[in-house]
């Protein structure tokens, strides 16, 4: 007597068009909608099948928080206060990508009569791939694993009449960590516009005994109007000395910086 086990495993893959291994590609990755109250926007994702076999996936929505850190949290769909769920829809539950061939799938939003003008709101549509028979067969001798993946569409709605773009810099500091080998400095950061604001942050030292400059690789962040996210810096090993710590913040699509200076000694 044996026992049969079904291991599904789901990877979710969002931000990114590189999807099953080259195979199934999205774009674009993000759809940001626009109106007034009562007004009926349309836009269009196209997932791309360069594979020899067919895609089946099924669709449904989720809401989504960013917490401080960035990690990304998923929630029940209309359980977040900024969710616009339930105002997405689309003509199928669950679409078929054939083989070598695209698939264009019409998004709709049903802005509400009664929408704020001026709150933000967002959420994740997924596209959740079904195993098929050929799947499920490998599995029937035995333990076996059906490798899935979720592909997650963003979708955001920003009032016609938010324009802002803001970013403050609310804390430089370095995070208490034992291991001298692993120094990391955070940067606080606030959206205090009332757009969506892509944004690029970047840290510099310089020695202030020597000149010595050091700069570390710039992270990319996005924030939703009225959020906080701290960004971490790995520092260098052996770092000694008088440092003065620059966080530059460089908006996508505007020519606003954002600078703060900190002083440290290592």
């Amino acid at each position: 007597m044996h026992k049969l086990i079904h291991l599904f495993i789901f990877f979710i893959l969002t931000g990114s068009s590189s999807l099953l291994a080259q195979s199934i590609s999205m774009s674009p990755t993000r759809l940001f909608f626009t109106g007034n109250p009562g007004e009926k926007v349309t836009k269009t994702v196209t997932l791309q099948n360069s594979s020899d076999k067919d895609y089946v996936f099924n669709l449904n929505y989720k809401d989504w928080i960013r917490e401080e850190d960035g990690n990304k949290v998923y929630l029940d769909a209309g359980s977040s206060k900024t969710s616009n769920a339930s105002w997405v829809s689309t003509l199928e539950n669950a679409v078929t990508v054939p083989a070598k061939s695209t698939k264009e799938i019409v998004i709709t939003m049903q802005i509400p009569a009664n929408a704020s003008k001026s709150a933000v709101t967002n959420s994740m549509l997924f596209f959740t791939q079904l195993p098929q028979q050929a799947d499920k067969a490998r599995i029937q001798n035995g333990i076996g694993i059906i490798t899935l993946f979720e592909v997650g569409l963003h979708i955001f709605y920003t009032p016609p009449g938010n324009q802002t773009k803001s970013l403050d810099i609310t804390n430089i500091s370095e995070v208490n960590n034992e291991k001298a080998a692993n120094r990391k400095v955070a940067v606080s950061i606030h959206n205090d516009g009332n757009t969506i604001n892509d944004a690029t942050v970047e840290f510099e030292l310089t020695n202030t005994d020597n000149g010595q400059e050091i700069k570390l690789p710039a992270i990319s962040i996005s924030m939703l109007p009225d959020t906080n996210q701290t960004v971490q810096f790995s520092l260098p090993e052996n770092l000694s000395g008088n440092f003065l710590g620059v966080a530059i913040i460089k908006m996508a699509g505007s020519n606003d910086l954002r600078v703060g200076e900190k002083n440290f000694k290592f």
